[in-house]
């Protein structure tokens, strides 16, 4: 097979995590698994399995717990990677497997969640409905804004602004697995009770930005398509 005819093993809605860190320890992996009969959605459900597991895990009162199941997501992360490309490598990409990674990628998150619910409410620091109600609008306002940014991607990027950089190389690889590292972070520090109400700080600044930035590159992309053509 040619260079140009390689298959491109990259996601290009891989976020920060996935490129330092999940995304190198797969190329092994996948190279282990090609020659194998080990299909990429049974990869996909390992990925799921073993993220489920971390996300609960994390929760955890104990810290051998939280680092069990720390490594546990970064085990499900590589498998995430690995799945994808031994997916194309092999041209066996379907519309099941997408399904099941999506599938998977959101069980993990609602794991994770759960661990998290699990954990204060043995601590008895369950916050209350305020912080909570906070929370749910702006994760329902994220999930607005960055969909609209990525439906919207192929008409803003006529603008060759710096707007775009900062909604495709910044915010929106946030939107992937790297929103782990905060719970993780905070479950390390033994301080997952701040996490709720620094998790809605953060999701209100978030869609705000996101929305801003949004608005001027539309704007100007406006702009510009409705600008009279001079002829040559």
């Amino acid at each position: 097979m040619t260079a140009e005819h390689e298959p491109v093993l990259e996601n290009p809605r891989d976020g920060y995590i996935d490129r330092l860190l999940y995304r190198p320890l797969a190329r092994p992996l996948t190279r282990a698994l090609l020659p194998t009969p080990i299909s990429p959605n049974a990869v996909t459900l390992a990925s799921a399995v073993i993220g489920v597991t971390g996300g609960l895990l994390v929760g955890s009162a104990g810290a051998g717990g939280v680092l069990a199941g720390v490594a546990c997501l970064v085990w499900s992360g590589i498998l995430d990677c690995s799945d994808g490309e031994l997916a194309r490598l092999r041209h066996a990409e379907s519309r099941l497997g997408h399904a099941l990674d999506v599938a998977g990628d959101t069980l993990v998150a609602v794991a994770l969640l759960a661990g998290i619910v699990r954990h204060l409410a043995r601590s008895g620091v369950v916050p209350g409905w305020p912080v909570l109600g906070a929370l749910g609008l702006g994760v329902a306002g994220a999930f607005v804004a960055i969909t609209w940014s990525e439906a919207t991607e192929p008409r803003r990027r006529r603008v060759p602004g710096w707007e775009n950089r900062v909604l495709d190389r910044i915010l929106g690889p946030l939107t992937t697995r790297d929103w782990y590292v905060f719970p993780v972070a905070f479950a390390l520090a033994g301080r997952l009770n701040w996490l709720v109400p620094a998790a809605a700080v953060g999701a209100h600044v978030f869609w705000l930005v996101t929305l801003a930035l949004l608005l001027r590159v539309l704007r100007a992309a406006q702009v510009q398509g409705s600008a009279p053509r001079v002829r040559q």
